[in-house]
């Protein structure tokens, strides 16, 4: 891997031992998409391929029966996608799309699923990283339950802040290209609602924002507005 691609922390490249890595990222050929390009489609076969994030950002998101798209979550360098689709040979769920330019090792699934069977040290590091994407959503759940459009945004930014941030002068810079239109449909709330939750926080002092840029300037407010 090059020094651009280094992953992320708490990512599954991350997690791995040094040898599983090295055997994972021996497999498949590297793949490129533009920013807003499609890196799966929900409704396809999900048994072609699984895709290891190397570089970049992606957004997850749902298209309803309405047509109404929903953000389900974001993942950068070191992140695994198509994994769920491993045990069963069922449609994909979810659309990918990169949020900016993105480098990714495209493996085939059947060679994904022999190398968890010849490496269960790797197997388990992936069953560790699922926990706790569960875990996390359904805590997001609990908190959303009884939360104000103030308290799912401030609830997110802490989230973005734990796993994209980065201390600079004046507070933590969130190092995600993440637009309030996204931001809204990952919290469950109209972007005027997102744009005035935003407007609060900065009369607040609590953030902030340039063009796709938001920095938490008091990250204990914010914690504290989403419990």
């Amino acid at each position: 891997m090059t020094v651009e691609s280094k992953p992320e922390r708490g990512t599954f490249l991350a997690l791995l031992a040094d040898a599983d890595r090295g055997a994972l990222l021996g497999l498949g050929g590297e793949r490129r998409y533009f920013r807003g390009e499609h890196l799966m489609h929900q409704g396809e076969p999900g048994d072609e391929k699984v895709l290891v994030l190397l570089e970049g950002h992606v957004k997850a998101t749902f298209v309803d029966r309405e047509g109404r798209e929903i953000v389900l979550s974001f993942r950068g360098p070191g992140d695994v996608l198509g994994e769920l689709s491993l045990g069963r040979d069922e449609l994909r769920s979810s659309n990918v799309l990169a949020i900016e330019p993105v480098r990714a090792r495209a493996i085939a699934t059947r060679r994904f699923r022999a190398f968890l069977q010849r490496n269960p040290t790797a197997a388990l590091t992936l069953i560790d990283v699922l926990g706790r994407r569960f875990r996390d959503a359904n805590r997001a759940r609990v908190q959303f339950a009884a939360a104000d459009t103030l308290g799912r945004v401030a609830a997110r930014l802490v989230e973005l802040c734990e796993r994209y941030g980065s201390e600079v002068g004046n507070g933590v810079e969130i190092q995600l290209p993440i637009t309030q239109a996204d931001l809204g449909s990952w919290t469950a709330s109209s972007r005027a609602s997102v744009a005035e939750a935003l407007r609060t926080m900065r009369d607040l002092g609590w953030i902030e924002t340039g063009r796709r840029r938001i920095t938490v300037l008091d990250p204990a407010a914010l914690t504290a507005r989403a419990s």
